[in-house]
């Protein structure tokens, strides 16, 4: 009988003049529920719009050593190598003979990744494995492994948009939603490190997943809802803490604050919550903590040298990876000096790293908004969660050494909603009465946190790699050398991602360089570029011990050096190959 119905009710349809089905239609779209299908076609072109023109204008090739780094990683798990490193560091060789493990051979040309942990290169292992990850050492393989670790950064972009929109319609409204979808289209930090290719995006989306999945166990108890869903969404919170913490691992301090955060939200089972939390965070982290000590004896392999790094004051303070370049470690730990550290870090991370975080002024509303009593507790306890883990976050890096890139980057689609929301509270106190003042308002908030955006894609524009990355020379020198041939390079990470070859990090004393050759394996060539050029004042604030790396740059090689071949590698003149024969 409905069926009938149905098709006489199409049948009159039909029949009306076209005139009328179109305005029902317009109809439809303006006021009805296909409105919304609308809204959110119209705000994917404008992103998709935002991506390219961004992408366009900011991304000539890979420029970080981190992302070629994790890369490179990704590859050899791409091609099922295992988690091994065709980037060299002196410190890891020393350490395994050390402690009996094989180190670099003609059927080894590869050692354990002890540094880096595992989270984001799984992640882009398996996009690099689809279009195919083994290079034919050209320039056009490099760009095109180039733009799948961009795309990578790009697809988190979206997710974290995603969820940071459901986010804030969940804790606050339909309004604060859509200001944060905006604000976290046009932030400039957010997009800088997308097309960078950095794990950051990655981080940040699994930071939405912890604060939706203590948003929901509140929402959960609040509903009566049975102990198995709340104690799931507090889980699925520890999990992705732990995901996090193996792609970097400051962020294991966000779980300190996420313990606290269920002991005290949730009265009853508290400490049965707490256990679970731990039980889940230590589920995860324990297969990585086993191959590590299963590969060099240490539960997180040697990242806990890098306490050492940038130690010392004046001409005295160790530049970046410079215990990394040792052939063993001859400066021991001293409290008096990571004190000191510590101290020199905190200054720098509260005058500049925390106020930039996001290149705009949204930190400035988040942190005002901590004084502000929102309406629902779900609101302020996670926002108070937040607070934390970024202090957290900063005591450990104060002690552990700043990163190059803001590390508080992660943390901005959190601040972003918050932010967007106490904009939203002193908007409505405004009262103003005319439409056009208040969209005027939004749209001035607005556009003065994406000024930094627009400033970005107008010329003049710095954002070439080179000096001193370029895919081509990288891809011609995988060519040039074999597979069990050993290179050396003051960018490694370059070489073992667009070159696929293994590459010792060149150590800053010549006797290593030598030992390495004479003892650990035959180095068949040595590339060196602009970066140690633009570091060469700090080289000679280390009474000139990296001397002999800058006599290379000029011809002939010393005498006795092993590499006798001198090359020019750029029409510069300022990367230089050296090699043990003509090629």
């Amino acid at each position: 009988m409905a069926t009938i119905q149905e098709r006489q009710r199409r049948q009159l349809q039909s029949q009306r003049p076209l005139y009328e089905r179109i305005q029902d239609w317009i109809l439809a779209w303006d006021v009805g529920q296909s409105v919304q299908f609308f809204r959110i076609g119209m705000f994917g072109a404008l992103m998709a719009a935002v991506i390219l023109v961004y992408t366009g204008t900011q991304f000539y090739g890979l420029r970080d050593a981190e992302t070629m780094n994790t890369a490179q990683l990704a590859r050899n798990l791409a091609l099922g190598r295992g988690y091994v490193t065709r980037v060299i560091r002196p410190l890891d060789i020393s350490y395994l003979e050390s402690v009996g493990k094989p180190t670099l051979s003609p059927q080894r040309m590869m050692l354990p990744e002890l540094w880096t942990p595992p989270g984001y290169a799984l992640v882009l292992a398996a996009p690099l494995w689809v279009v195919g990850a083994k290079t034919d050492h050209s320039n056009l393989a490099a760009l095109r492994a180039d733009r799948v670790v961009m795309l990578t950064g790009w697809f988190f972009f979206v997710v974290g948009l995603t969820l940071a929109y459901l986010l804030a319609r969940e804790l606050f409204d339909r309004r604060v939603a859509v200001l944060s979808a905006f604000l976290f289209l046009f932030c400039q930090a957010l997009l800088d490190h997308a097309v960078s290719g950095l794990a950051t995006g990655f981080v940040s989306v699994l930071l939405l997943v912890a604060a939706h999945g203590l948003l929901k166990a509140e929402r959960w108890r609040r509903a009566e809802r049975t102990d198995r869903w709340v104690n799931g969404a507090l889980m699925v919170s520890a999990a992705a803490v732990a995901l996090a913490t193996l792609t970097q691992y400051a962020v294991w301090v966000v779980m300190v604050p996420l313990l606290v955060y269920a002991g005290t939200a949730f009265p009853g089972r508290r400490w049965q919550r707490v256990l679970l939390c731990v039980v889940m965070f230590a589920l995860l982290l324990a297969p990585w903590m086993a191959r590590n000590r299963m590969a060099a004896r240490q539960w997180f392999g040697l990242s806990h040298y890098g306490l050492l790094e940038e130690t010392g004051r004046g001409r005295y303070r160790s530049p970046v990876g410079r215990f990394q370049r040792m052939l063993g470690l001859e400066s021991p730990w001293q409290w008096r000096t990571l004190g000191i550290k510590a101290l020199e870090n905190s200054r720098r991370l509260y005058e500049t790293t925390i106020k930039e975080t996001g290149a705009n002024y949204l930190i400035a509303f988040f942190l005002v908004s901590l004084v502000h009593r929102w309406r629902d507790d779900e609101a302020v306890r996670l926002r108070w969660w937040l607070f934390w883990a970024m202090l957290g976050c900063a005591a450990w890096l104060s002690v552990t050494g700043v990163p190059q890139r803001n590390f508080f980057t992660a943390f901005v689609p959190l601040v972003v909603v918050y932010a967007a929301a106490f904009f939203i509270v002193l908007f409505e106190r405004l009262q103003f009465r005319t439409r056009f003042l208040r969209g005027g308002m939004v749209g001035l908030f607005v556009l003065v946190n994406l000024a930094s955006v627009v400033l970005a894609v107008l010329p003049p524009r710095e954002t070439v790699p080179y000096p001193p990355y370029n895919s081509g020379v990288g891809a011609e020198l995988g060519r040039m050398f074999r597979e069990n041939e050993l290179l050396a390079s003051d960018i490694p990470w370059a070489m073992a991602w667009y070159g696929d070859r293994t590459t010792l990090w060149v150590p800053p004393r010549e006797r290593d360089f030598i030992e390495i050759n004479d003892r650990v394996r035959i180095v068949s060539g040595l590339y060196l570029t602009q970066e140690t050029l633009q570091r060469k004042l700090v080289l000679e604030e280390w009474l000139g011990q990296e001397q002999f790396i800058l006599r290379l740059f000029q011809p002939p090689p010393p005498a006795g050096f092993p590499l006798q071949v001198y090359r020019s590698v750029t029409p510069d003149g300022e990367q230089v190959l050296l090699s043990n024969r003509q090629r």
